[in-house]
C-alpha cells in the first residue's frame, strides 16, 4: 500500500499542477477581457449641453480605490454604482478640472449640480471596476497619480499607456498626487526612530505609530530635531516636484492642471511655515489647482483655487451616508435611497434616513443626531423579535419597544460600544438607564484602527507608546450580534448571541404599542482616528417579528430558495477574489 501511494504521488501532483493552471489561466482570461472591455475598448464619451446656471459652487467626491466586492480599503464595485447612479438621478453632472478653472477665473456657471469626481493613487482595480459605471452615465472623472508608480512593474498602477487611453475615451483626465508616497521622521509603538522609509518597504504598518509624508516636514533626527537645514529642506522638495514634473513631460507632455497632496489637511493649517512656503511655491508654479482639504464635500464661489475641498468616501459608508455628508456640507436637497418599497412602506422614517434592501434595512442617522425607524403595525401584549445587528461598534444600534410617538415614551435596548444599555423614557421625562450590560470581548486586528498618523507631533509624542487602548475599539470596526427578544405585557426577554440572557421589567407608564430602530453616532473622542464621523450607520438584517401563536407580524428574511441564491452568488464572488488576489 505504501509504495502504491510513492508511485501515485507525482501523477497526483502533476493533475494538481494542471487543474491549478487552467484555474489560473480563466482568471488571467477572465482579468484580460475585463481590463480590455474596461480600458482598450470604451466608447467615446459624448459632451452633454446642460444649462450652465450655478454661480454658487460644486461637490467633489474622491475614492481611493475600487474592488470586485466589499473591502475594509477600497469601496465596492457595487456600491460606488449605487451612489454615482444616485447622484445621476438627482441631475448631478460630472465638471471637468477646465470647468472649474472658468468658474473661478472668468465666473463661469456650473450645471445645477456640479460633480467633481476622482481616484486617487492611479490604482489599476479603480479603472477597471469604475470604467463601465462612468459609461453607464456618462460620468468623467480624474485619476489622480504617483509619477514614480508609472516606471515599475506593480501592476496595481497604472501605466502611461493605459492612462492615455484612458484620457482619449473622454470619460477620464489626468491628476497628480505628487512624487512619491515617501514616509519621514517615522517612529514605532516602542518609541523608535525608524527614519525615512518607502510605502512599499514600511515590515509592519501596525507597529507604525507616527509618521510624515515626504514633502510634509523637515527631515528629523531620532529627537525629532531638524536634521537639514533650510536650504536642504527647499532643495529637497524642489527636486521631488522636479522629479515628478519631468515624467509626466516625458510620457503626456504636459502635467495635469489637477494636485491633491498626501496627506491632506496640513498644507496652510498645521505645517512648518518654512516647509508649506517651499510647497507653496512649488503647487503654484506647476499645477493650476489644488484639492488640499478632505474636511468637506463642498467648494463655494469663494473657495480658494489652491485649497479646494474634496470628500474622500470611506469604503463602510452606506449610499446614503454619502449623501447625509453632501447634504450636511452643500444644504442642497438630496435625495435618499430608499430600496424596496414594498418594504419601506411598512416603516416610518421619523428621522435620518433608511433603505431596504432584500434582507437588510441601512438605518443612516443624520449629523449628530438619531436615526430612528417605526414599523406602523400595532404590536399585540406579547411578541417575540429576532434580528442581528450588523453595524459598526463604536456607535448605537437601538430597539425600541413599547414606542408611543405622541407621548415619546419607550424601552430603548441598544448597543452602546460594545455593551448592551437599556434605557427607559416615560412620558414628560428624560432618558433614563435602568441597566448596562458588558458583552464578550472582540478579538479584531491592529490594522483595522485607522489612526490619523500622519500629523503634527513632538518628540515627547512619540515616547508615549501605543494610542491603541486594549479596552477601545477602533470606529470602523464591524461585530454581528444576534438578538431574540421576547416582549410580555410586564418584562422583556433579551437574549444576545445566545451569551447574554437578561430580563427587565417594563414600567407600567409605557403603553405604547409601536416597534422602531435606532442609529446614533459615538459620543466618545476618537479625533485621533481617519474615520471619525458623526454620521453613523446601522445594519439590521434578517428582521422576524412575531406574535405569541408564531404568525408572522413583520419579517424581510430570505424564503429558502433565496438564502440559497445568496450562498451560492456569495462563494463565487470569494472563489473568484481570492483568485485575483492569489495569482
Amino acid at each position: 500500500m505504501k509504495e502504491k501511494n510513492v508511485i501515485l504521488q507525482p501523477a497526483k501532483k502533476n493533475r494538481r499542477k494542471i487543474i491549478r493552471s487552467i484555474l489560473q489561466l480563466i482568471v488571467v482570461v477572465f482579468l484580460a477581457v475585463v481590463l480590455i472591455k474596461a480600458v482598450f475598448l470604451t466608447d467615446k464619451r459624448f459632451a452633454e449641453a446642460v444649462p450652465l446656471n450655478n454661480k454658487e459652487g460644486f461637490i467633489a467626491l474622491s475614492y481611493f480605490g475600487v474592488s470586485r466586492n466589499d473591502s475594509p480599503k477600497y469601496v465596492s464595485k457595487k456600491n460606488l454604482e449605487e451612489q454615482l447612479t444616485l447622484l445621476e438621478k438627482q441631475g448631478y453632472q460630472t465638471i471637468t478640472q477646465q470647468d472649474i478653472l472658468d468658474f473661478y477665473q472668468k465666473n463661469k456657471p456650473l450645471p445645477e449640480k456640479a460633480l467633481f469626481l476622482s481616484f486617487e493613487d492611479g490604482r489599476t482595480d479603480s479603472s477597471i471596476f469604475a470604467q463601465n459605471i462612468m459609461e453607464k452615465l456618462n460620468y468623467k472623472a480624474t485619476m489622480f497619480t504617483y509619477a514614480d508608480k508609472m516606471d515599475t512593474r506593480d501592476h496595481k498602477f497604472l501605466k502611461p499607456k493605459d492612462l492615455k487611453l484612458m484620457e482619449k475615451s473622454g470619460y477620464w483626465e489626468l491628476g497628480s498626487n505628487g512624487y512619491r508616497l515617501t514616509y519621514i521622521n517615522i517612529f514605532n509603538d516602542k518609541g523608535q526612530s525608524l527614519g525615512m522609509i518607502d510605502e512599499n518597504n514600511i515590515p509592519n504598518k501596525t507597529t507604525i505609530e507616527y509618521y510624515n509624508h515626504y514633502l510634509m516636514d523637515f527631515i528629523r533626527n531620532q529627537y525629532m530635531i531638524p536634521s537639514e537645514t533650510r536650504q536642504e529642506m527647499e532643495i529637497r522638495i524642489k527636486k521631488d516636484y522636479k522629479l515628478m514634473q519631468d515624467i509626466y513631460q516625458q510620457e503626456f507632455g504636459k502635467v495635469p492642471k489637477a494636485y491633491a497632496i498626501m496627506h491632506a489637511n496640513s498644507l496652510y493649517n498645521n505645517m512648518d511655515p518654512l516647509v508649506q512656503s517651499a510647497n507653496d511655491k512649488e503647487i503654484k508654479d506647476k499645477f493650476l489647482m489644488h484639492f488640499n482639504r478632505e474636511l468637506s464635500a463642498y467648494n463655494d464661489k469663494d473657495s480658494d483655487l489652491y485649497n479646494l475641498n474634496r470628500l474622500q468616501v470611506s469604503p463602510y459608508w452606506s449610499t446614503n451616508h454619502v449623501m447625509m455628508k453632501i447634504r450636511q456640507a452643500s444644504n442642497q436637497n438630496v435625495e435618499f435611497k430608499i430600496g424596496d418599497p414594498a418594504l419601506a412602506q411598512k416603516w416610518h422614517t421619523v428621522n435620518g434616513a433608511a433603505e431596504f434592501d432584500q434582507n437588510k434595512v441601512i438605518l443612516t442617522s443624520a449629523p449628530s443626531s438619531e436615526g430612528r425607524i417605526l414599523l406602523k403595525e400595532t404590536m399585540p401584549q406579547q411578541y417575540n423579535a429576532n434580528f442581528t445587528f450588523k453595524g459598526n461598534v463604536v456607535g448605537e444600534q437601538a430597539f425600541y419597544v413599547n414606542y408611543d410617538d405622541k407621548t415619546n415614551s419607550y424601552l430603548r435596548i441598544a448597543l452602546i460600544d460594545n455593551e448592551l444599555v437599556v434605557s427607559e423614557k416615560l412620558p414628560a421625562s428624560d432618558i433614563v438607564e435602568k441597566a448596562r450590560f458588558p458583552l464578550n470581548e472582540i478579538k479584531w486586528n491592529e490594522e483595522e484602527y485607522a489612526f490619523n498618523k500622519a500629523t503634527v507631533y513632538t518628540y515627547q509624542d512619540t515616547q508615549k507608546g501605543s494610542r491603541i487602548v486594549e479596552e477601545e475599539y477602533p470606529r470602523n470596526l464591524r461585530k454581528n450580534r444576534v438578538f431574540n427578544i421576547a416582549v410580555n405585557k410586564d418584562k422583556i426577554n433579551i437574549d444576545v448571541d445566545n451569551v447574554l440572557s437578561e430580563t427587565i421589567q417594563i414600567n407600567p407608564s409605557l403603553h405604547g404599542s409601536q416597534i422602531g430602530f435606532g442609529a446614533l453616532f459615538s459620543h466618545k473622542d476618537t479625533s485621533h482616528e481617519q474615520y471619525a464621523d458623526d454620521i453613523y450607520d446601522t445594519l439590521i438584517e434578517d428582521i422576524l417579528i412575531t406574535d405569541r401563536k408564531d404568525q408572522t407580524i413583520f419579517t424581510n428574511q430570505y424564503t429558502n430558495f433565496e438564502k440559497v441564491k445568496y450562498k451560492s452568488t456569495t462563494l463565487f464572488n470569494h472563489v473568484v477574489d481570492f483568485f485575483i488576489e492569489t495569482f
